[in-house]
């Protein structure tokens, strides 16, 4: 259950650490380090507010939560540009599993085969990716934004982007400027 209250009885250290990250995050040089502190105070704000006991657990709450889907719905109406922004992000999409595309393709296919040629053996070989349902040239649904940033995150954080890949950047530059832009103007 979802309890956008529990954020405020938070420790307040542990709350101001939350926006602490969120305020470090134009010190950064790397193009990586603004996504995971943005992911950090994201996360922690996120087991607070759910309670859950995992991350795919706090994930599918608020994917879920009607509060905020409204919001994001919201954003999207009154925001061009967080309409725009999640528009070029979806161009980008699909996202692959690479956990998946590791077991099932090798460990080198993300390097050895070009992006057509590993995308056609991705979806022959059914390797797991983001969003789920969702058709090209669509606005995506909150849940479908979601799962897909937080795909982003996990690819990131097991290892498997690159800042020297553009694409890479890119979507960890888009996934981490919509966060930031939804936890900013959603409240």
């Amino acid at each position: 259950m979802v309890s956008f209250s529990n954020f405020r009885t938070l420790d307040p250290d542990m709350a101001d650490t939350a926006r602490e990250l969120i305020g470090e995050l134009n010190r950064r040089r790397s193009p990586f380090l603004p996504f995971m502190n943005t992911w950090m105070a994201f996360n922690g704000w996120m087991e607070s507010v759910t309670g859950g006991g995992s991350d795919a657990a706090m994930i599918t709450a608020l994917a879920e939560n009607r509060r905020m889907t409204d919001a994001y719905s919201e954003l999207l109406d009154r925001h061009a540009e967080f309409r725009d922004r999640v528009k070029a992000f979806a161009d980008m999409w699909p996202v692959l599993n690479v956990r998946d595309v590791r077991k099932k393709l090798g460990y080198d296919a993300l390097w050895h085969m070009d992006r057509d040629a590993l995308f056609e053996a991705c979806r022959r070989e059914d390797v797991k990716m983001q969003p789920i349902g969702w058709t090209e040239g669509n606005l995506p649904t909150w849940a479908q934004l979601l799962r897909t940033i937080y795909l982003i995150r996990c690819n990131l954080f097991h290892g498997a982007k690159s800042p020297q890949n553009g694409r890479d950047r890119d979507l960890v530059r888009q996934a981490d400027a919509i966060l930031r832009y939804f936890i900013r103007d959603s409240q």
